[in-house]
């Protein structure tokens, strides 16, 4: 017969039996039924009823009904019509209803096939947002029979290939459109790129893909013709000519574009500010190899912009927690954030960070890494994640705030124990005044035979502290106590984490705990 799109048996029977009662009755039935959906969410359960009574009239079905003696009453259909139109109204008005009835309010007219009512009815609907709402495959081919739809926001919907293929007709149609799509191949991005044409407003989140470095240089290209003004993009690799068709974009849509990343497996992860002749431009974001972040920054310098308010995150060139014999620091990441115009060694920096794989202790080659950063003037902020806190450690990190003029924080992540040699290193030592240095790691409390191996973390004489230095002052904050300590294995700090640029105020009485 006919394939509806909601297949409960009940609430199609429940309509069913309306086309069985007079038409007075089945009228007054519709009624209440009316009323009861429109008394709020309490009652959101009846409205697959609603839908399977659109589908009933649909000129189709309700042909064949006839067929078998059983007519759709024209009242029950003007009844309908008003409602919808009436929910459609409301949803002018209220956010909220609009929200919550809209994929209902389409699946309604995508199941009574009316062309020239449906058209009537979507007019109202230009901007369409479904952002963080999961969408279906009927859900898509109801968004594609939109008429009038001109911005439409698709972000969060948990979007597939499959999916968008569907959705493709509605995307041509509109004139700005937001769009997360995950899992995309080359050959799907050209299907989007024929659907998307130019001149659009274009938000584009593509970081879960995996485009060749022919494709993303086919997309760059592509969005240089249209109002881009966020992009999120998956790259297996990058060449020099993606980095010149990079910085094309950016030049293309200087004014317009506020945010372009670029994501693939590398471990080094740099953000910052764009800005030409003082101006400024596009911030961007890269999560690439270190050859490609140096492509990156080369075509910036030869375009003639300038990079302010840096962050630069060096991940995992060495593996954290791994039990050592002797008490062995080991550097696991770095993560900076400068203000100004410094260029970093970036080939060094690669070597250096394949050396430490190969040899991932503390040594001579991490201390080389640290002092890297001593020419960065405009170093604001480090955060290093290492696996234990050794008297060399604290003595690299120490000298590093002594260089740094500028450099107002240094976050010290332990993921094993704060030995007792580097915290004796960092309160003995001359410190620079303006620099405030926290700690986040183990403390054995014992007075003699310290822990100091990963074996050792979750025994009750181990407790996770907070550590403040700052100037002659040294505060000490127990976040967890003994066995509790084991909840949490490792501390890690993202990119943008919360307490990035804050101070402890170490002459207010315990408000370090805003930190935690």
């Amino acid at each position: 017969m006919y394939s509806f799109m909601h297949l409960s048996f009940q609430e199609f029977f429940t309509a069913l039996s309306y086309m069985l009662l007079c038409d007075e009755e089945a009228q007054e039935k519709v009624r209440e039924l009316f009323s009861k959906v429109r008394h709020g969410p309490q009652h959101f359960h009846l409205l697959p009823i609603v839908q399977f009574l659109f589908g009933i009239l649909n000129k189709e079905v309700a042909k064949r009904l006839e067929e078998k003696y059983i007519s759709c009453s024209q009242g029950i259909w003007t009844q309908l019509k008003h409602f919808i139109l009436e929910v459609i109204e409301k949803g002018k008005e209220d956010q909220i209803v609009r929200r919550t009835m809209q994929l209902f309010t389409f699946h309604c007219l995508y199941e009574l096939h009316a062309d020239d009512f449906v058209k009537e009815a979507m007019e109202t609907y230009t901007d369409i947002n479904m952002s963080g709402s999961p969408l279906k495959k009927t859900d898509c081919w109801v968004l594609m029979y939109c008429q009038s739809i001109e911005c439409l926001e698709l972000s969060g919907c948990n979007l597939t290939a499959e999916n968008m293929k569907i959705l493709l007709p509605a995307l041509q149609k509109c004139k700005a459109l937001v769009l997360q799509v995950d899992d995309l191949a080359d050959d799907d991005l050209d299907g989007l790129l024929t659907a998307l044409g130019e001149g659009k407003s274009l938000e584009l989140d593509l970081r879960n893909t995996n485009f060749s470095d022919e494709k993303v240089q086919d997309l760059l290209v592509a969005l240089t013709k249209h109002k881009t003004r966020k992009v999120q993009i998956g790259v297996k690799s990058i060449t020099s000519n993606t980095a010149d068709k990079f910085m094309s974009l950016i030049s293309k849509a200087h004014g317009v574009l506020d945010l372009i990343k670029l994501h693939s497996c590398g471990n080094v992860a740099l953000s910052g500010q764009l800005q030409k002749d003082g101006v400024r431009a596009p911030q961007i974001v890269l999560w690439l190899k270190v050859p490609e972040m140096k492509m990156i920054c080369d075509s910036i310098r030869t375009s003639g912009y300038s990079l302010t308010g840096v962050k630069l995150h060096i991940d995992g060139p060495l593996r954290c927690g791994v039990e050592r014999e002797g008490q062995q620091s080991a550097l696991s990441s770095i993560e900076m954030s400068l203000y100004g115009d410094d260029v970093f060694d970036c080939r060094r920096i690669h070597q250096l960070c394949q050396t430490l794989k190969q040899k991932p202790e503390w040594d001579e080659h991490a201390d080389e890494l640290i002092s890297l950063l001593h020419s960065q003037t405009s170093l604001g902020e480090i955060v290093l994640l290492v696996s234990s806190l050794t008297e060399r450690c604290a003595a690299s990190v120490i000298r590093l705030s002594q260089a740094c003029s500028n450099l107002k924080d240094i976050i010290l992540q332990v993921n094993g124990f704060l030995l007792e040699e580097g915290i004796q290193c960092l309160r003995e030592s001359k410190r620079r005044p303006g620099c405030q240095l926290l700690l986040l790691g183990r403390r054995c409390r014992k007075l003699a035979d310290q822990c100091s191996e990963e074996k050792d973390k979750r025994l009750s004489c181990n407790d996770n502290v907070l550590l403040a230095l700052h100037g002659e002052s040294f505060i000490e904050i127990v976040l967890r106590h003994g066995k509790e300590s084991g909840i949490d294995d490792t501390w890690y700090c993202g990119i943008d984490d919360t307490w990035n640029g804050n101070e402890v105020n170490i002459d207010e009485e315990w408000e370090q705990t805003r930190y935690l």
